[in-house]
């Protein structure tokens, strides 16, 4: 994983997956998880061979991403997560209006 320009950039190896129904990115809060399952067979007449695995793994970001802002690509056997970062002008102080109260809220005051 690395800090490049802005954004988290995060590969893994994962060869002989099908990006499609293999490969599955989720995103909560700062959590990036990669679940990776495979299975594949091959019958001959005189013998079988199966070969199937699974992978997850989940890594905490250090900054605040934007879910809606993550890309996935797989290309040659290597999975790329790109995760921006939110702008730091977003973080921080923000002013929170007061509204005034319903009367629902009035009635139980003391």
């Amino acid at each position: 994983m690395s800090n490049q320009g802005g954004e988290y950039v995060l590969r893994a190896q994962l060869p002989g997956m099908e990006k499609e129904s293999d490969i599955r990115v989720t995103v909560d809060d700062n959590l990036i998880t990669v679940h990776a399952d495979h299975a594949e067979s091959r019958e001959e007449k005189e013998h079988s061979e199966f070969r199937y695995g699974s992978f997850r793994r989940t890594v905490r970001l250090p900054g605040t991403i934007r879910p809606d802002k993550v890309d996935a690509s797989y290309t040659d056997g290597v999975l790329t997560v790109r995760a921006a970062l939110l702008d730091r002008s977003e973080e921080g102080e923000h002013s929170i209006p007061v509204k005034r109260g319903n009367d629902r809220d009035e009635e139980a005051a003391p």
